[in-house]
């Protein structure tokens, strides 16, 4: 009888001890519906373009949070670039665009450093659209040159027309596969206003943006030659932006452990 009096105090005292830990609580902070409004300068990397020759570029973004770590957005982004080159093409460049893009964020932050609640740093990885026409004049003259839309330069299978041609001259835009990458920044203002920042690459799938390309003139087949008027594969972008997140909604997930 002792040892069963025992055996049944043992686990008695077991049985109290697994239901009256102790516990505490881990808050999963996960963002809700964003809408964050763009404004910054842009410049082209290409033959006719500088890196110092800012433009402006306009946008909004709705971000939206999918776990703790990683936030899914969705932009868009406009505006005018322009370009000039005075040693091999003495020509200037024009070129009207928007995009739309699309890519996961992971928040490097919450993922290595969790004590750091107001700043947050998220690297980004993306694919998108762009819609371009570009002009391109002579540099001392202003004669206008060629365009994204004519004859002569829709000929590789890296050109593609989007939509109705529209203006006088009926022009159409060029619609061409996008790859951004880069970080994003936010500090906190309010629980509901915080204050973010972009910096990032545009890489263009061809090398049309400033109105040039890489595959000779009269042999679409052959890449480069006497008659082509490029001397790289492809252009893009590059971008710093800034602008007002506005929360639209979050939530907090709560996890309850026992010690």
């Amino acid at each position: 009888m002792k040892l069963h009096s025992l055996l049944v105090l043992f686990l008695l005292f077991n049985f109290h001890s697994l239901f009256s830990q102790k516990k505490f609580k881990r808050f999963n902070y996960v963002d809700g519906l964003s809408v964050i409004p763009i404004l910054g300068v842009g410049s082209v990397t290409g033959e006719l373009g500088d890196v110092f020759h800012f433009k402006p570029v306009y946008g909004i973004a709705v971000e939206k949070g999918f776990s703790e770590k990683v936030n899914l957005n969705l932009e868009i982004l406009g505006g005018v670039m322009n370009g000039v080159d005075n040693d091999i093409y003495n020509a200037k460049f024009q070129s009207d665009y928007f995009q739309v893009q699309f890519y996961p964020s992971l928040n490097l932050t919450r993922l290595y450093y969790e004590k750091m609640k107001r700043f947050e740093i998220k690297t980004y990885l993306g694919i998108g659209l762009i819609w371009f026409h570009s002009n391109v004049y002579d540099v001392n003259t202003g004669v206008f040159l060629r365009t994204t839309s004519d004859g002569t330069t829709k000929h590789t299978a890296l050109f593609q027309q989007a939509g109705v041609g529209i203006g006088e001259k009926g022009i159409y835009y060029t619609r061409e596969l996008i790859i951004p990458m880069g970080c994003n920044f936010k500090y906190d203002l309010t629980e509901k206003f915080s204050l973010t920042a972009n910096l990032g690459y545009n890489y263009i799938y061809n090398d049309k943006f400033d109105a040039t390309t890489p595959y000779n003139l009269t042999n679409p087949t052959i890449i480069g030659g006497e008659n082509s008027y490029s001397n790289t594969a492809n252009d893009g972008w590059l971008r710093f932006s800034l602008g007002i997140k506005y929360i639209i909604s979050s939530f907090i997930s709560e996890n309850q452990r026992g010690v």
